[in-house]
């Protein structure tokens, strides 16, 4: 019997094979770079207003990555060291041709072994823990090789998510449990993991329906689409407490590049 990340790989080497069209991860249309990042501009900007963020200068790396659309997002943003990774050979193989500037690694997120202690200033992940078999393990991975903060965007476990949300993901042969995440479960990997008070844990709940968004901007003509879309976001923004999706930064603290210290 395949292995979760096994049929994880055989999924995306057949995504791969069957599509030959990645321009949304590239394109410049203002509607569709909004749907696709305005996550992670939430995430980074709640690096900035700590002072944390310095994209000439800080090193990236992207878990569970696929075809570098974050990696893509990233280097327009102003980084220069991004290496994006993940199961799919098939997949780095796109992302190399998206963007050729970006370096790949195949990689278990799992099991990164080969990356030492603290190898790179931030580590992040977009919808891709819930890909893996034990998810909380890829994110202590992460916390593992990050220098100085961990990013991660996956959904949220709340109301809405258990009403409405998938629980299972299903591409033919694969199946695919969808791991929501909350406060309390962030929260507790990190401290049992980094055994230290002083890391900060600033998760942040927010909607995101971009499907559904994207189709009703589209209804309206193209001048008006990216507005559509902002202002459903901004209405929903005061219940953004009971949103569908976390957008998570965990900061190490500084100078703690040894797990158990600072007590």
């Amino acid at each position: 019997m395949k292995s979760g990340v096994d049929l994880q790989r055989a999924a995306m080497a057949e995504i791969c094979s069957t599509r030959d069209d990645w321009s949304f991860h590239v394109t410049s249309d203002p509607l569709t770079r909004f749907l696709r990042d305005r996550r992670l501009r939430t995430a980074l900007r709640m690096l900035r207003v700590r002072g944390l963020l310095d994209p000439a200068r800080q090193s990236v790396l992207i878990v569970c990555g696929g075809v570098g659309g974050e990696g893509v997002f990233l280097s327009r943003y102003g980084f220069k060291d991004i290496t994006v990774s993940d199961l799919s050979e098939e997949a780095l193989a796109v992302c190399r041709g998206l963007e050729p500037t970006l370096r790949t690694m195949s990689l278990n997120a799992e099991n990164m072994a080969g990356i030492p202690d603290s190898s790179y200033d931030l580590v992040l992940v977009q919808d891709g823990l819930h890909h893996l078999p034990r998810p909380v393990l890829g994110f202590t991975e992460m916390l593992r090789v990050a220098r100085t903060a961990v990013i991660v965007i996956e959904p949220h476990d709340g109301l809405v998510g258990r009403a409405i949300g998938t629980e299972w993901e299903r591409h033919g042969d694969v199946v695919n449990y969808v791991f929501r995440w909350n406060r309390s479960i962030l929260n507790q990997a990190t401290r049992s993991y980094l055994l230290c008070k002083r890391a900060i844990v600033l998760p942040h709940r927010m909607w995101d329906h971009n499907v559904v968004v994207g189709k009703l901007a589209r209804r309206f003509p193209e001048r008006w689409r990216l507005t559509v879309a902002k202002t459903v976001y901004r209405v929903l923004r005061p219940v953004n407490r009971a949103g569908n999706m976390m957008v998570a930064v965990v900061v190490k603290p500084d100078g703690d590049t040894t797990r158990g210290s600072g007590l």
